[in-house]
């Protein structure tokens, strides 16, 4: 089954934001705070509001004149203590003073882009600057600069904790082995190959705002939207054409969508923005950000008696949508994730920092869990001569056990997951390994290797609607509330659909990205599309067939009950009167979706939400092999072999490319991503000149198996993968180039391991080989 969208994309027939030109359209450019800490002591505006092609400029007093409200978290956390999350007002643009270089101070509007870029220029600041904390280190260290000296004076929002922490203690006490170490996750930029933009556009016959934007859901953000513009939600459409990626980064509302909105009404024409590429490293919400101080208490047998992770969380400057049940329950669903732990405890503070904001990225406080339980496993295996493989396959839930409710309140659902460490074990000739390693030491070259095994949680969004209407020509009509951006959703709905109407996948036309089409419904996230959006579709189908049973019906003097359905067919039971979806679909093909004010349907239609249980364990097994450049401090991966369980896999070129592109954005994680900030809070990695991302010779050819096991919690049987890959990806890789550099003495390094933490590690190791100071 070919991917429907291909032919299109690769071609250059995309409709992405940036392609989007209603008539008389402005351009819009965001003045942004060049320090990241002080109070704005003056704002000239009079030579930008006198530039030539500038049509107006905007602060914040004309959004709060407006009315215009701040934006908002939307998922309120609570910590253990009891207190919600410490959340300051974050207005669109900087009130009074900035909290990170970057935050928008000013919006610029002009007849065009080069003229709103020249009224930019022409502003004048004057900030008073404050001492800045770049880091949870510097942010938690005592007596450190307040971020929010009245709100959070020692940086601190949120302190939440979760399993037993006695029960630990108590394991960590007796157990004859225990390993220590600090895994730190780096603050990353998201990347999507298209960069966010906007367009606003306001009619005031209807009194109503209409938003383009690429997102993840139109829905969930009309609602956040909505909100914040105190509108109410049937005054905004939103629409999003082609997504050329996101990754959780564009599911948010931001500044610029309320800004292009706000002042499409205050001018009477459409307002465009688009994002430069250095703008969106300080713009975008940014991934990651947690460092761990990890314990793994063990038996003597090898059995894993217990783990923790002490965890410190970067939450930036302002509690950014999602942020901070991140550091929390997205943490807390994966911890000790394909293990049979029988005590676990996770604790952590976020805090504030001079910094962009963070939030869920691929994953959602899921790598880090699984990385540094995996980080943990090799560094207890070396430090104590035990077998890295066996002490997994020791630990690992067996089929046997499942259900298996792990100690922090998850119950996975099916798997085998000793079987699918051997089958990559097999797949990637772990045994022949020395044969490699021979070959790479002769050409000069440092090999090593790991395994891991890894899982998802998913979740995501379960208000996703689905509704289907069957057409004249013979389709049906399949409108989701999730976006694609990349994944194939087309084709796996289609798929989905067809099966559950007996219709070829090609008579299935599917349609997202319009919020007037839905009033209800989720996004995508969670890697939901199929345990959430497929259930749904499938839900819809059978609405479908009951509406046409009684369209049927009255077509043809019937019972309803006497009305059977097959293929796109209706008849009644035992005679040769039939009538087809297609002819009941033109019968009613002037009737809306559904009567306005009602939920019932008025065309041959059927409507569903999701229904059942959303949260699907799709998981899996790697094996590693890098080679590390000691002249250098170049780490190469030279294999990745990974065996899936994705349950049923419905679209296998989506699966295979999904897997795929998470493994590229593990590579990059565990060895060259980072934002980075000096001391002063300025970024220094704004640029892909400076900010590394893996090209395609940054990356072997992968070898992908499945090894499938039926979810029980679903009617389709089939699990996520949008993000397995990306979860478990980042500990094998960063353990395969750490077990390169064993042979020096080297046992632990940062991510990301980059050529020149390397190259002084090795340095520094030869130096106290020889008996010097390290370099």
């Amino acid at each position: 089954m070919p991917r429907r969208e291909d032919a299109r994309l690769l071609t250059g027939r995309g409709r992405f934001v940036d392609d989007e030109a209603p008539g008389r359209a402005a351009r819009a450019a965001v003045f942004r705070s060049p320090a990241a800490h002080g109070r704005i002591a003056a704002l000239d505006l009079a030579a930008a509001r006198a530039a030539p092609g500038v049509l107006a400029v905007y602060t914040q007093a004309d959004l709060d004149a407006a009315g215009i409200g701040p934006l908002a978290c939307r998922t309120p956390t609570t910590g253990s203590d009891g207190r919600p999350a410490i959340e300051p007002e974050r207005p669109v643009l900087a009130r009074d003073e900035v909290k990170y270089a970057g935050q928008p101070v000013a919006f610029v509007v002009a007849e065009t882009e080069a003229a709103a870029l020249d009224g930019i220029d022409a502003i004048g600041l004057d900030i008073e600057e404050r001492p800045v904390v770049v880091g949870t280190d510097a942010a938690l260290a005592p007596g450190a600069p307040a971020v929010w000296p009245r709100q959070a004076p020692d940086n601190v929002a949120l302190r939440w904790e979760c399993g037993d922490g006695a029960a630990v203690d108590a394991a960590i006490a007796r157990a004859a082995r225990v390993a220590r170490l600090t895994v730190r996750h780096p603050r990353l930029l998201v990347a999507p190959v298209e960069p966010r933009g906007a367009v606003g556009e306001y009619d005031a016959a209807a009194g109503r705002y209409t938003l383009t934007a690429p997102s993840q859901g139109t829905v969930l953000l009309r609602a956040a939207l909505a909100e914040a513009l105190d509108c109410g939600e049937a005054r905004l459409r939103v629409r999003t054409g082609d997504v050329g990626g996101s990754f959780a980064v564009k599911i948010w509302p931001y500044p610029e969508h309320v800004l292009c909105l706000f002042a499409a009404r205050a001018l009477g024409r459409p307002v465009k923005w688009t994002a430069s590429r250095i703008e969106s490293a300080v713009a975008d919400a940014q991934g990651r950000g947690r460092t761990d101080r990890a314990t793994l208490a063990l038996d003597a047998d090898g059995r894993v008696l217990a783990f923790r992770i002490e965890a410190e969380g970067d939450l930036g400057a302002f509690l950014h949508t999602a942020a901070p049940s991140i550091f929390a329950d997205g943490a807390r669903r994966a911890l000790g994730h394909a293990y049979r732990i029988p005590a676990l405890h996770y604790r952590v503070r976020a805090a504030f920092t001079n910094a962009p904001p963070t939030d869920a990225y691929r994953g959602a406080g899921k790598p880090e869990s699984v990385a540094t339980l995996e980080r943990a496993l090799d560094a207890a295996a070396r430090e104590h001569g035990l077998d890295r493989i066996e002490l997994r396959r020791r630990n690992a839930i067996r089929p046997e056990d499942l259900p298996y409710r792990t100690a922090v309140g998850e119950t996975v659902d099916s798997g085998d997951f000793p079987g699918i460490l051997d089958k990559a074990l097999a797949a990637a000739d772990w045994d022949g390994f020395a044969a490699r390693e021979a070959r790479s030491r002769a050409a000069g070259l440092l090999r090593g290797r790991a395994a891991g095994l890894y899982f998802h949680a998913t979740g995501g969004s379960t208000a996703e609607v689905v509704q289907l209407r069957a057409l004249p020509d013979g389709k049906v009509r399949l409108r989701t509330s999730a976006q694609d951006s990349g994944q194939g959703h087309r084709d796996a709905l289609a798929r989905i659909a067809g099966e559950a109407l007996g219709l070829a996948p090609e008579r299935i036309v599917v349609e997202a990205g319009d919020s007037d089409a839905l009033f209800a419904g989720g996004s995508t996230g969670g890697s939901s599309l199929l345990p959430v959006s497929a259930v749904a579709a499938r839900r819809a189908a059978g609405a479908l067939v009951g509406r046409a049973r009684d369209l049927a019906a009255d077509a043809l003097e019937a019972a309803v009950r006497d009305i059977e359905y097959e293929a796109g067919a209706l008849r009644v039971a035992g005679t040769d009167r039939t009538v087809s979806l297609a002819e009941l679909a033109a019968r009613t093909a002037d009737a809306p979706d559904a009567p306005a004010g009602t939920g019932e349907p008025a065309g041959c239609v059927g409507e569903a939400g999701f229904a059942g249980t959303h949260t699907t364990f799709p998981n899996g097994a790697c094996v590693v092999e890098a080679e590390v450049d000691p002249e250098t401090g170049r780490a190469s991966l030279a294999r990745i072999v990974a065996v899936d369980d994705l349950g049923r896999v419905v679209h296998e070129e989506s699966a295979r490319g999904q897997v795929m592109g998470g493994l590229a954005q593990a590579a990059g994680e565990a060895l060259m991503e980072e934002a980075v900030f000096d001391a002063g809070g300025q970024p220094v990695s704004a640029s892909l000149m400076d900010y590394a991302l893996p090209r395609a010779d940054d990356l072997p050819p992968f070898d992908l198996g499945w090894a499938p096991t039926a979810s029980p919690n679903t009617p389709l049987g089939a699990k996520g993968v949008g993000e397995l890959s990306a979860i478990g990806g980042p500990g094998p890789i960063a353990n395969a180039v750490l077990d390169a550099l064993a042979p020096l003495g080297i046992a632990h390094l940062d991510m990301p391991l980059g050529p020149q933490k390397i190259w002084r590690a090795i340095r520094d190791a030869s130096a106290r080989e020889e008996g010097g100071s390290p370099r």
